[in-house]
């Protein structure tokens, strides 16, 4: 009886020891999985502002190929104010983000604030607006003198098939690099132009003080034959300013088409627009986050196409 006990000791510990081992193991392998290569990546997302269609869908675009990608994001919204997006990056930094997309609202304010996080190994990827530090990993987004060059050359043909003098009216953030950017290659499209007169470029960029503007533009400028809108809120907000004023004369030619403005090419009041691909942009950054945290080398500047529609093409991109 004795020597049964003790072999029945024996076994018990021996499956014991083997039970320890076992669970040893399996804490040893959770551990190298949650540091290890298979940690979850963070990256933190400076928006502009997510209160306008464009970037609405640009951040679509990066929150799907962050879901494909099992990406956990970090996303600001400084809806236009400089100091929150500076405070915005800070706040990436200090939670030690692996990667940062950003879409900057200047192009020089945000500097010092992304070079600190490159300085603390953190890849920066910026879109849309080109931020003047060589710092920076990749660029991604639209050429945008070379799109106002192309609607520009749009609108030199109409000008010049009509054979009538044509004054153009500007409506513009100064404020922003891309819409100067898109002004300044419009401008130079039409420069030699016989007949072409390009008034002072007026303040707007949120459809009610766009629309506020080019009322009084209109009144100012009876001949005005082109409204010229750099950006989605002004050219809804001249639309809007042609549909008050029941104006059939004027067209408008100008960037970012949304449903609203695809409405308004079908009717004719809006000549044509450059249609950017937003949420291409944003799924292209997260795959350049992929690409650079994988070790892969990554061009400086990633270009993006955009779309020049019009009453020919509109129905393929808005039913």
């Amino acid at each position: 009886m004795p020597g049964k006990l003790l072999k029945t000791g024996c076994i018990g510990i021996l499956m014991c020891a083997l039970l320890l081992t076992a669970c040893g193991k399996n804490g040893s392998s959770d551990n190298q999985t949650t540091s290890g290569s298979d940690k979850q990546i963070t990256v933190g997302v400076a928006m502009p502002t997510l209160r306008h269609q464009f970037y609405i869908d640009m951040n679509t675009g990066i929150e799907k190929a962050a879901k494909e990608n099992g990406i956990k994001l970090l996303t600001n919204d400084p809806n236009l104010e400089i100091n929150k997006q500076v405070a915005g990056i800070e706040d990436f930094i200090e939670k030690k983000v692996d990667a940062m997309i950003v879409i900057g609202t200047d192009s020089q304010a945000i500097v010092p604030a992304l070079e600190e996080a490159k300085a603390k190994g953190i890849p920066i990827i910026t879109a849309d607006l080109v931020i003047n530090s060589d710092k920076i990993d990749t660029f991604i987004g639209t050429e945008n003198y070379k799109a106002g060059v192309e609607l520009g050359n749009y609108l030199k043909k109409e000008i010049e098939s009509s054979g009538q003098p044509a004054k153009i009216g500007v409506i513009t953030r100064v404020q922003s690099m891309i819409q100067q950017e898109r002004l300044r290659g419009f401008k130079e499209a039409l420069k030699d132009v016989k007949g072409v007169t390009i008034l002072n470029e007026q303040p707007g960029y949120q459809r009610e003080d766009s629309l506020n503007v080019v009322e009084n533009m209109i009144q100012a400028n009876p001949d005005l034959k082109y409204v010229y809108a750099t950006a989605e809120g002004s050219v809804l907000g001249a639309l809007a300013a042609l549909q008050s004023t029941k104006n059939e004369k004027i067209k408008i030619v100008g960037f970012d088409v949304t449903k609203e403005a695809a409405d308004g090419i079908k009717s004719g009041m809006i000549l044509g627009m450059i249609q950017q691909q937003p949420t291409l942009i944003g799924e292209s950054a997260v795959k350049a986050v992929n690409d650079i945290l994988s070790g892969k080398a990554v061009d400086k500047q990633i270009d993006t196409p955009v779309i020049l529609m019009d009453k020919a093409n509109v129905g393929e991109y808005f039913k």
